[in-house]
């Protein structure tokens, strides 16, 4: 819960927005400013198909798909590890789960590993929710295997095809929140408008999505200096 509530200290900042009239706008950070956090990305280590969505790669000729996170809120970072293993420890030590599947797509999550296993002994953790998405052979990156977008069957086979006698390097999917920011518009009390409040999402267009919102930005009886000849 400590750990919680520090990422969310970080991770959650309000920016208040003062329209001193509807033609111009200024940003206004409260309380004293500060430098940027480095802030803590929290994984959701969710196994629910729901979260993630699949798309067709346009620059793929062979029908590949893509795993991308279904919710604004969140992303899908890849992660990569290499896993340990010998002719005396061949397994992967991974407990896999086909958390979606329909025809020759399909979402292969990691849903724990084996106690004691070589999955307990990789370059950096797994977590419950990881979705495959490639492996290739520890030091021969042209075995690689795609693993993206795949029923369990097909992940199985393209995983048996690398050599159980060296280490494998695996490449997942992880949904991790994005760091987020509660934004209130305040407009002046002349005009007898309700603040607007939205949550931005980090790398989000400020201006789109107080347009989105129904926020309007500029007065149409205003004179305007940015629409070319004639405007000033």
């Amino acid at each position: 819960q400590e750990h919680l509530a520090h990422w969310r200290s970080q991770a959650k900042r309000e920016l208040v927005m003062l329209f001193p009239s509807t033609a111009a706008f200024g940003l206004l950070l409260s309380g004293t400013p500060h430098p940027p956090l480095a802030v803590r990305v929290r994984p959701t280590m969710s196994l629910d198909p729901a979260d993630w969505k699949l798309l067709s790669r346009r620059d793929q000729v062979d029908g590949a798909l893509t795993l991308a996170a279904a919710e604004a809120g969140t992303e899908a970072q890849v992660v990569t590890v290499t896993i340990p293993r010998s002719d005396d420890a061949p397994s992967l030590g991974l407990l896999l789960d086909e958390i979606a599947t329909s025809g020759d797509a399909g979402i292969v999550a990691v849903e724990g590993l084996v106690e004691g296993g070589n999955g307990e002994k990789a370059t950096a953790p797994l977590l419950p929710g990881d979705a495959l998405v490639a492996a290739a052979e520890e030091g021969k990156p042209t075995t690689g295997v795609s693993l993206e977008g795949l029923p369990f069957d097909s992940v199985v086979e393209r995983l048996s095809s690398l050599s159980s006698a060296v280490g494998v390097v695996v490449s997942v999917k992880r949904l991790v929140r994005k760091p987020r920011a509660t934004v209130t518009v305040r407009f002046p009390e002349a005009e007898g408008r309700e603040d607007a409040r939205m949550t931005l999402y980090q790398g989000a267009n400020l201006r789109r999505a107080m347009l989105s919102s129904g926020v309007a930005l500029n007065d149409p009886l205003a004179r305007r200096f940015d629409a070319g000849v004639g405007t000033g």
